[in-house]
């Protein structure tokens, strides 16, 4: 029998925990082929080169009413933004951290899933009128997944 999945079926995990409130994730993999031409060659021959992956997730933001922190928005947020470690010198603050991120398309028993351990490159929060506050970010692997079963 043939299953097609959807939006609902999507989960997102940051660091083993599953994430609340993600409205969206995806991610591109893409591969630089290398020449392997030689002078002597009439036409161009290439070998596989260097791969990258890169994502972005949606989030909203939300409180979770004094409960300990769970809002994955801010989790990663604050994996990428740091305040200044010195109130006197603005050009100094903590390193960002790595994240190693589960993106996974679960249903029933079945779960398919990439597993990575990524940068957070890039972080962006947005407020609207009539809308939920959310956040997006954006993510390069740091080398091959960790786990695959897609």
């Amino acid at each position: 029998m043939s299953n097609f999945y959807s939006g609902q079926n999507g989960r997102l995990l940051i660091n083993g925990t599953a994430a609340g409130k993600v409205t969206n994730w995806s991610f591109s993999s893409s591969m630089s082929p290398l020449s392997t031409t030689s002078l002597e060659d009439t036409d161009q021959t290439f070998m596989n080169g260097l791969r990258s992956l890169t994502g972005n997730a949606s989030l909203y933001y939300y409180d979770t009413g004094g409960v300990s922190n769970t809002n994955s928005a801010s989790t990663l947020i604050d994996k990428l933004i740091k305040t200044r470690t010195t109130a006197d010198d603005a050009g100094k603050a903590a390193q960002a951290e790595n994240v190693t991120l589960r993106l996974q398309v679960k249903e029933g028993n079945i779960v398919k899933q990439i597993e990575i351990d990524v940068l957070l490159t890039n972080a962006t929060m947005n407020m609207a009128v009539g809308e939920v506050l959310s956040a997006q970010i954006s993510f390069q692997a740091n080398g091959a997944p960790t786990e695959l079963s897609l």
